[in-house]
């Protein structure tokens, strides 16, 4: 039996399948965004970059919590910077589809971290920027500029009157009401919403009696937030309908919880830390494809039909 058309349009980029490999899983080589895309994402993001090198955080900066199936990280954005990046980035496959995550202080910042990547000559250009105003365990960057509206308009405008290209903003979970984030963005022409990031965690050695992470504070992603994500998913498609494409993520670990972020108003997921479970992207993948074609097929529905049909 033939699988069912899983073609995915987020605003005017359109990808195979609805399937987006998250920022900061697998996206630190062009080889590893080679892999996952050719193992069956529909595309792939970078980790986020930018504009200077960062070490990060202090190990330990990553934890695996094995009783909820989640992960608390403060790695903290460590990156090599643009520059260094961009070199990887030459070596791309022209047949990925790819987003590049990029992060900044300022609206200038973020426009002179894109300008770095639009100069180096690649095979082949991004789908689209994903601007991550949402990191909340690294100072003066990321969760730091997306929790103000008015900062979150200034920067998404910056950025959209300097380039004529698709912007993606990551939004936190880690505020009182993310829709007034996603207006924000929105009516500053941002191409589609990404929800949610990790959520602010700390953990506490009993023994050592003090906070495991060398950062102290981190973010938790994994099977524990999903909740929280679909619910963030929901309110913004009850604000927004279909006006802005979403773009759902936290706790997907099988085509069950995507179908529920589809039904919730997602265009497309992400996929991050169940990947933690596999050797490699493509049985995971294979796994939520099938599941999700058998569902359309069951249910009768294409993928467009499914998108916010949780609504009233």
């Amino acid at each position: 039996m033939m699988m069912k058309d899983l073609k995915t349009t987020i605003r005017n980029v359109e990808i195979r399948n609805p399937l987006i490999l998250a920022s900061g899983i697998l996206g630190s080589t062009y080889s590893t965004l080679n892999k996952s895309f050719h193992e069956g994402f529909g595309a792939v993001t970078t980790k986020s970059i930018g504009i200077q090198p960062r070490e990060g955080n202090p190990n330990p900066s990553v934890l695996y919590l094995p009783e909820i199936n989640s992960i608390i990280n403060a790695v903290g954005l460590a990156n090599p910077g643009c520059s260094k990046f961009s070199e990887e980035l030459q070596y791309i496959d022209p047949n990925v589809k790819f987003i590049i995550s990029v992060f900044g202080s300022s609206p200038d910042e973020l426009v002179s971290v894109i300008d770095c990547f639009r100069e180096v000559r690649m095979q082949t250009k991004p789908i689209a920027f994903e601007l991550n105003l949402s990191c909340p365990h690294a100072k003066k960057v990321g969760m730091a500029v997306g929790t103000d509206p008015e900062v979150v308009e200034e920067v998404v405008k910056k950025v959209k009157t300097t380039f004529n290209i698709p912007i993606w903003v990551k939004l936190t979970p880690n505020i009182s009401d993310i829709t007034k984030i996603g207006e924000a963005a929105v009516s500053a022409g941002a191409d589609a919403l990404v929800a949610i990031n990790t959520l602010k965690a700390l953990l506490i050695d009993i023994e050592a009696k003090k906070p495991i992470l060398g950062n102290i504070r981190g973010g938790l992603s994994g099977k524990a937030i999903k909740p929280i994500g679909l619910r963030a998913i929901y309110d913004l498609f009850e604000s927004f309908g279909s006006e802005i494409s979403l773009i759902g993520l936290g706790g997907i670990s099988k085509w069950e919880d995507a179908v529920e972020y589809f039904l919730a108003g997602a265009s497309a997921v992400q996929i991050g830390s169940a990947l933690h479970s596999y050797s490699s992207p493509e049985v995971f993948i294979t796994e939520l494809l099938n599941g999700l074609d058998s569902y359309l097929t069951r249910e009768n529905l294409t993928l467009k039909e499914l998108r916010g049909m949780a609504h009233g």
